[in-house]
């Protein structure tokens, strides 16, 4: 035979409202978990998050290397200009641009581009290019 809970284990009554109140608080906090989790995940020298836009026609791209904390265990990941993702570059269709890449990597490395028309020698795919 089972035996009844004790009463001081018992729920305490909530009115309907309060309850109501708890829930969208409760939602609320849950939407900004993302937000907190990218300002916990960014190290002092990394940018994470929406990548800068850059504009103009002339466009400087350092590749390097920039330790990154996303899961408590700190790496070095590769970044363009320091971010992560890198840069958006915009400009005008017919627009002459000049893009200078400067690879700071141990070893060679290349830029896939999208949007872009272009020869295939010039696309940045590894192996091929």
């Amino acid at each position: 035979m089972k035996r009844p809970l004790a009463p001081s284990l018992a729920l305490p009554l909530l009115p309907r409202r309060r309850f109501v109140q708890g829930l969208a608080a409760g939602g609320v906090l849950l939407g900004l978990s993302p937000f907190a989790r990218t300002a916990w995940a960014q190290s002092d020298d990394t940018r994470t998050g929406a990548p800068a836009v850059l504009t103009g026609t002339e466009f400087n791209l350092e590749i390097g290397e920039t330790p990154v904390n996303f899961t408590g265990n700190p790496q070095m990941a590769t970044t363009i200009n320091g971010s992560l993702p890198g840069p958006t570059l915009r400009w005008r269709e017919g627009d002459t641009v000049t893009i200078r890449v400067t690879n700071r990597l141990k070893e060679a490395t290349s830029i896939h581009w999208h949007g872009i028309l272009l020869p295939f020698q010039m696309d940045g795919v590894p192996g091929i290019s």
